[in-house]
């Protein structure tokens, strides 16, 4: 005599009910744990990347603005404070070649380095620009064993070589402010970049 499936011990409408709570609950759990939840409703904050925040750094898009391993995600994050000249503008007229020297620069610096994106907040969850890319300070992970004083914040480096001003348009850094104002006042005094004028 052949075997059937086990008998549920729940009968009719009750048992398809159940199914679908179990398919549901397991479909979210996936979708949180992938990360894609928080790209189908995006008015959720993701939770923050394990390993301390360090994640790998997939693409540098020009001097301000990389895509990360978010979760299962490629999130591109456009770093505050900073605004470096035009490189892969769809406007070929847009592009400069201080843009171009500072894509090349950044390029050639990230490779290879792990980071970690200090998102900025905004109420309860990850603010995002105009073109809907997460805001936040990308940090350089120095430190072999995670977060430490060796971290460089790679938003200072691009202020402090001139590739970019202290940018205040959507806020001030922070508790970085006055970090950003002394690297923008160090490479004013040198004529860096955008102040070689």
């Amino acid at each position: 005599m052949a075997r059937g499936l086990p008998r549920l011990p729940i009968k009719g409408p009750l048992a398809v009910v159940a199914v679908l709570i179990a398919l549901g609950v397991g479909a979210v759990t996936w979708a949180e744990k992938s990360g894609w939840l928080y790209v189908w409703v995006p008015a959720l904050t993701p939770p923050p990347l394990s390993d301390g925040g360090a994640g790998t750094l997939l693409k540098v898009r020009d001097g301000d603005t990389v895509e990360v391993r978010y979760h299962d995600l490629a999130l591109a994050v456009r770093l505050r404070n900073i605004d470096t000249a035009e490189s892969a503008h769809p406007d070929a007229q847009r592009n400069t070649a201080l843009g171009e020297e500072t894509s090349r620069w950044a390029k050639s610096y990230l490779a290879g380095v792990r980071v970690r994106v200090e998102f900025t907040r905004k109420d309860w969850r990850i603010d995002k620009d105009h073109h809907g890319r997460a805001l936040g300070l990308l940090w350089l992970d120095r430190d072999p064993v995670g977060p430490g004083p060796e971290d460089e914040l790679y938003n200072e480096t691009v202020i402090r070589l001139g590739y970019s001003r202290y940018v205040t348009t959507y806020g001030t850094g922070g508790p970085y402010h006055q970090r950003f104002s002394d690297a923008e006042a160090e490479a004013k005094a040198a004529k860096r970049g955008v102040w070689r004028r």
